[in-house]
């Protein structure tokens, strides 16, 4: 980060987590970590909170302030209570009086000059603080939740909930959890438009959605998406022509689904074609998972690496073969940052400024993607070509220097703003 703060005072931001930092990295935690290398970069004193269980510890150099969420067992009578009062499902999942009560004193106790949410599970426990609300909703949870490829093709509806869900509960809560996914789709536009028109500012990671999202409430919506940095990039034509990597924690529906495409149609496509194609798939993977990739022909499961970068530099390309879910695919600025050419589905590279062609490939069938696989295997200089097309992204809409701005302004037009007034 080298954009450097001098025009406004620093100010003392306070970041609620809906989930604990020092687990697993995901997609969403590369959004926050920008934030908050955004912020301090920019001279503000950043706190953190987490409303989630996990060891006291610092995250971004940053201690972490532990608010325990409420427990599972209270779960009906939270979603019951926010039914009534016109909330999401999704915001009933950590909303009791007792977080409400610890944030605020929270808030209180810090002198927090603006307060960051990390989504709508977030917002009733902030709404009403005693500090203006920014909210980062990340995506626009009412389209995924509303596409029918979610919904029907999904069968990890729960995500990272699923690991509070006693295993021999966690089918019947799936189960429960799709049948409500229409209503819930509905009710979450309505949620969003309100959050977006209460908070002092909110911010999707997604340029696209962010406009979506404007319209919808008649308010300005800014897009802060995460920063990833151009690094070393590696020679794609260097390596085996038929090795690609594949990224994503598989406890994650639209990453697992993302996989079985892989499994179930690319692969079996290409071995028609006499293609012998090699995916290693990186990231998080629990024992269901294992089980059912154990004997994927032409499917490794490494889990996690110490040095991703060094990992996805050892393969001729990438796969994002995402069917399902919303925003910004972080997967994919990792692999441009390396030099590494994406072959991915249309949704795969939703989101991010790239041209067909030029610093990515896309197609809509299994047939398309091999096509592309084929391509990128005869001739390694294009592959490296368009490998470094993409990494030249980083440096423009996508560089940490134009999100550090954007954080700016979307955190001092919150600090001079009334925290109780509506914007629209």
């Amino acid at each position: 980060m080298t954009a450097t703060r001098t025009a406004a005072r620093p100010r003392r931001v306070l970041l609620v987590l809906a989930r604990d930092p020092l687990a697993s990295r995901t997609g969403r935690m590369a959004v926050l970590e920008t934030a908050v290398t955004s912020l301090r970069g920019q001279g503000h004193e950043v706190f953190v909170a987490a409303i989630a269980d996990g060891l006291e510890g610092e995250w971004m150099g940053v201690p972490v302030h532990r608010i325990r969420p409420p427990r599972l067992s209270g779960l009906p009578v939270h979603a019951a209570a926010a039914t009534v009062q016109g909330l999401s499902l999704n915001e009933a999942v950590l909303t009791s009086p007792r977080v409400w009560r610890q944030v605020r004193a929270l808030v209180a106790e810090l002198r927090a000059d603006v307060v960051v949410g990390d989504g709508v599970r977030t917002w009733p426990s902030l709404r009403g603080a005693a500090a203006p609300v920014v909210m980062h909703l990340d995506d626009l949870l009412s389209d995924r939740y509303g596409s029918a490829a979610f919904r029907d093709g999904n069968d990890s509806v729960l995500g990272y909930y699923g690991d509070r869900i006693p295993p021999r509960l966690r089918g019947l809560a799936e189960r429960a959890a799709h049948l409500v996914l229409r209503h819930e789709s509905r009710r979450m536009r309505r949620r969003e438009i309100d959050i977006a028109r209460q908070a002092a500012g909110v911010a999707m990671t997604s340029a696209d959605e962010a406009r979506t999202l404007s319209k919808r409430a008649g308010v300005p919506v800014a897009d802060l998406p995460m920063a990833v940095s151009p690094l070393l990039p590696g020679r794609p034509s260097e390596q085996d022509p038929l090795s690609f990597a594949f990224l994503g924690v598989l406890h994650y529906g639209p990453n697992l689904g993302a996989l079985r495409y892989v499994r179930d149609q690319i692969i079996p496509v290409a071995r028609a074609r006499g293609i012998d194609l090699q995916v290693a798939a990186y990231g998080k993977a629990d024992d269901a998972a294992m089980r059912e990739f154990a004997d994927a022909e032409g499917i490794r499961l490494v889990g996690y690496v110490d040095d991703l970068a060094e990992a996805l530099r050892g393969h001729r390309g990438f796969l994002s073969t995402v069917l399902s879910g919303t925003g910004v695919k972080t997967k994919v600025l990792d692999a441009l940052s390396v030099g590494l050419p994406v072959v991915a589905t249309p949704l795969g590279v939703a989101g991010i400024p790239l041209r067909d062609g030029v610093d990515v490939l896309v197609a809509q069938s299994p047939e398309g993607i091999v096509d592309h696989i084929v391509a990128l295997a005869e001739d390694g200089d294009r592959a490296d070509r368009i490998g470094l097309a993409g990494r030249e992204l980083l440096k423009g809409p996508l560089a940490s220097e134009r999100v550090a701005r954007s954080w700016e302004a979307v955190i001092e037009s919150a600090a001079g703003s009334d925290p109780g007034a509506e914007r629209a």
